[in-house]
C-alpha cells in the first residue's frame, strides 16, 4: 500500500507539472496572437492580398479579375525600373505608378500601369508604402477601426482604392529609395572628385540603376608604377630624334623616332592613328628637341576626352562611356597599373581566379623568355580603364607604345578608337586579345566565363 500511495502521488505531481507547462504554452501562443492582431492592420491585410496578385495589381485596384481574355491579350512589355516614386488611382479605378526606369536620369519619372512593371519592384514599393501608412495612422492615435467605421465600399471600388479613400489626407509618402539615392549621389561626387585629382580629363560617375557605389579600392594614377621586384631603367641615356620642324610631315619624318626604330609613323598631323592594326608606336621622348605640341606626342599627353563611369543595366557591373564624339583613330585612355614580373603575375592570377575578377594585362608584344615577360596589374593601382568592358565587337583596339623606355618589355598599353564613336556610347575592347591568361589554371576554367556583351558575333563565353 505504501508503494501504491507513493506511485499515485508521483503521477499526480507529474500531471500538475504538465498542466502548468501547457498553460504557459497557451499563454505564449495567445501573446503571439495578440501581437499579430495588433500588427495585422488593413494595410498588412492588403499587402498579403497584393502578394497573391502581385502579377496583376490592376485586380487589386478594381477588385475585378482580369483572367478573362488573357490568352488572346498581347504580351505587355515589362520595363526595367530602378524604383517607384509614388502611385495614384485614376478616375477609371486603375493603379498607376510613378517610376524611374533603370539607366534614365532621376528627373525622368514617368507613369506606368502595374502590369508593365517588375512584380518584385511593385511589391517592394507596396511594403514600404503600407509600412509608412501604418506608422502614420498609429502616430495619430486613431485606430484603423475608427477610420473605417461607417464607411462602405462601393461595388466598383477594389480593396486598394477603398483603403486609398480612407487614408488620412495629411499622409505623405516619402520614397525611401529616393532618399538613399540622394545620399549615394553625394558619395559618388566625393569619389568623382578624388578620381579627377589624378586624371587630366573630366570624369563623371553615374549610377541610375541601383544603390551600388563605385568601389575605389585602388590608388588612382596616370602612369604605371613598378612593383618591388621591378626597377625602371635610367633614361638619361635616351636617344631622341633630330627633328627641327616639330616632327611634322615632310623631311622630318626621315629622322623622327619611329624611323630610328624601324617602324611606321603611326600618327597623322591631327594626331590620329593611321593604321588599325596592332602596330608598335614609338613616340618622341624627353631627349627630343620638339615640344609637347609635336604630333608624335599623343599618349604621353593623357586622356583629352570627357568620360563617364556608369552602372550598366544588363548585369555587366560598371562600364565607361564617352560624353563627347570621338573620331576614328583617336587615343582615348592608357591602361595603367603596377608593372609586375611573370612570377608575380602567376601567383596573383591564381588568387584573383578565386574571385573571378582580374585586372592583369600581358605586356607581350615582343617575343621574349616567358620568365622575363612582364604584366600590368591594375588591382591596387590604376585608372578608369579598369572599368572598360569587353565586347566581341569592340570600338577600341590597343596599341603597344614606347616613350621613355626602349626596353622592349616596358611597353605602354594605349586604347585607340577603331571607328567613329558618338557621345553617350560605351567604350569597349576585346579582352580575348589582351587580358592575361595567367588568371586561370586551365583552359576549361577560362572558357567557363560567360560573355554578356550582346554582340552579334558573341560566342557566349570568353
Amino acid at each position: 500500500m505504501k508503494m501504491l500511495s507513493k506511485y499515485k502521488t508521483t503521477t499526480l505531481d507529474a500531471l500538475e507539472d504538465c498542466n502548468s507547462r501547457l498553460a504557459k504554452i497557451q499563454a505564449e501562443i495567445q501573446a503571439i496572437i495578440n501581437k499579430w492582431k495588433k500588427w495585422d492592420t488593413p494595410t498588412a491585410q492588403l499587402l498579403r492580398y497584393l502578394n497573391t496578385h502581385v502579377n496583376n495589381v490592376e485586380e487589386a485596384a478594381t477588385g475585378e479579375s482580369t483572367e478573362k481574355g488573357k490568352q488572346t491579350e498581347k504580351k505587355q512589355q515589362i520595363f526595367k525600373v530602378e524604383y517607384i516614386e509614388n502611385m495614384e488611382i485614376t478616375k477609371s479605378h486603375k493603379i498607376v505608378f510613378h517610376a524611374k526606369l533603370s539607366g534614365k536620369p532621376a528627373n525622368e519619372v514617368s507613369t506606368y500601369p502595374g502590369t508593365a512593371l517588375d512584380p518584385k519592384v511593385v511589391n517592394t514599393f507596396m511594403q514600404d508604402y503600407t509600412a509608412q501608412l501604418d506608422e502614420h495612422v498609429l502616430s495619430k492615435g486613431t485606430p484603423w477601426d475608427e477610420l473605417l467605421k461607417g464607411k462602405k465600399r462601393q461595388s466598383k471600388v477594389g480593396p486598394f482604392e477603398w483603403l486609398w479613400q480612407c487614408t488620412p489626407s495629411d499622409f505623405v509618402y516619402k520614397c525611401t529609395y529616393k532618399e538613399k539615392k540622394y545620399e549615394q549621389r553625394l558619395k559618388l561626387r566625393e569619389i568623382e572628385d578624388d578620381l579627377n585629382k589624378a586624371h587630366k580629363s573630366v570624369i563623371a560617375i553615374v549610377n541610375e540603376v541601383d544603390l551600388e557605389l563605385l568601389l575605389i579600392d585602388f590608388k588612382p594614377i596616370n602612369v604605371s608604377v613598378a612593383s618591388d621586384e621591378i626597377i625602371f631603367p635610367d633614361n638619361s641615356f635616351q636617344i631622341g630624334c633630330e627633328c627641327t620642324t616639330g616632327c611634322k610631315a615632310g623631311l622630318a619624318r626621315e629622322v623622327c623616332c619611329p624611323t630610328l626604330h624601324g617602324v611606321k609613323h603611326m600618327y597623322d598631323d591631327n594626331e590620329l592613328a593611321k593604321y588599325m592594326v596592332n602596330t608598335a608606336i614609338y613616340e618622341c621622348n624627353s631627349a627630343c628637341p620638339c615640344g609637347m605640341d609635336c604630333p608624335n606626342r599623343v599618349v604621353q599627353k593623357g586622356t583629352v576626352f570627357a568620360l563617364e563611369v556608369f552602372r550598366t543595366t544588363d548585369g555587366r557591373g560598371w562600364g565607361v562611356k564617352t560624353m563627347e564624339d570621338i573620331p576614328k583613330g583617336s587615343f582615348v585612355i592608357e591602361y595603367v597599373g603596377e608593372v609586375i614580373t611573370d612570377t608575380q603575375a602567376e601567383a596573383r592570377g591564381l588568387e584573383y581566379d578565386g574571385h573571378r575578377l582580374t585586372y592583369l594585362f600581358d605586356m607581350d608584344f615582343v617575343e621574349t623568355d616567358s620568365k622575363m615577360a612582364l604584366s600590368i596589374d591594375a588591382t591596387k593601382f590604376g585608372n578608369i580603364s579598369r572599368f572598360v568592358n569587353h565586347s566581341c565587337s569592340p570600338n577600341m583596339i590597343n596599341y603597344k607604345v614606347w616613350i621613355e623606355y626602349r626596353d622592349p618589355r616596358l611597353q605602354r598599353i594605349a586604347f585607340f578608337t577603331s571607328r567613329d564613336i558618338s557621345a553617350q556610347e560605351e567604350l569597349t575592347f576585346d579582352y580575348r586579345m589582351s587580358i592575361t591568361t595567367k588568371n586561370s589554371a586551365t583552359p576549361a576554367a577560362r572558357n567557363s566565363i560567360p560573355c554578356l556583351c550582346g554582340a552579334m558575333n558573341c560566342p557566349g563565353f570568353l
